[in-house]
């Protein structure tokens, strides 16, 4: 188990990078662990090994397609995907095998690819993908929400009554 959670990043120095989609709003920072044996103590005295995780100091930061309306976006979002280059792959497979039961990477909220090319084409084939944190569409509205006029004719019918 130490073997898998001390990836040596000497692969880093190889140059080898991916390119990450996340469908996530404001991205992500990426982040691993490592895992560490220490004492604790026990009720009663004495102490027993349990196992930590540390955090390493490099970490990462993935885009998120969230903009200003009336901004252009900071970086390439491609069918609702946000593009990041440069991820060390060492890193990127390394924190994918300490996260691969969350819900953004079994989702699909989350990919990488070797090239740009390849990562654009996941994107678009994953334009359907929802994750629950998109933008409203003012003219697909859920029941349950009312546009302010509505709510100003609601208003005026409760008062003429």
């Amino acid at each position: 188990m130490a073997s898998e959670n001390t990836i040596s990043l000497n692969k880093k120095a190889s140059g080898e990078t991916v390119t990450v989609g996340c469908k996530l709003p404001n991205g992500l920072v990426l982040r691993v662990f490592n895992v560490v044996e220490r004492q604790e103590p026990v009720m009663g005295g004495g102490t027993r090994t349990v196992k930590v995780c540390e955090p390493r100091e490099e970490t990462y930061t993935v885009h998120g397609w969230s903009h200003a309306q009336n901004a252009a976006p900071h970086c390439t979002i491609i069918g609702g995907y946000a593009l990041t280059e440069g991820i060390p792959k060492a890193y990127w497979d390394l924190w994918l095998s300490q996260n691969q039961k969350s819900a953004m990477v079994v989702n699909g909220l989350i990919f990488a690819q070797n090239t740009v090319a390849s990562a654009r084409d996941q994107a678009k084939d994953g334009k359907e993908v929802r994750s629950g944190l998109e933008r409203l569409d003012p003219k697909k509205l859920p029941k349950a929400i009312k546009t302010a006029e509505e709510m100003d004719k609601e208003i005026a019918a409760r008062l003429a009554a």
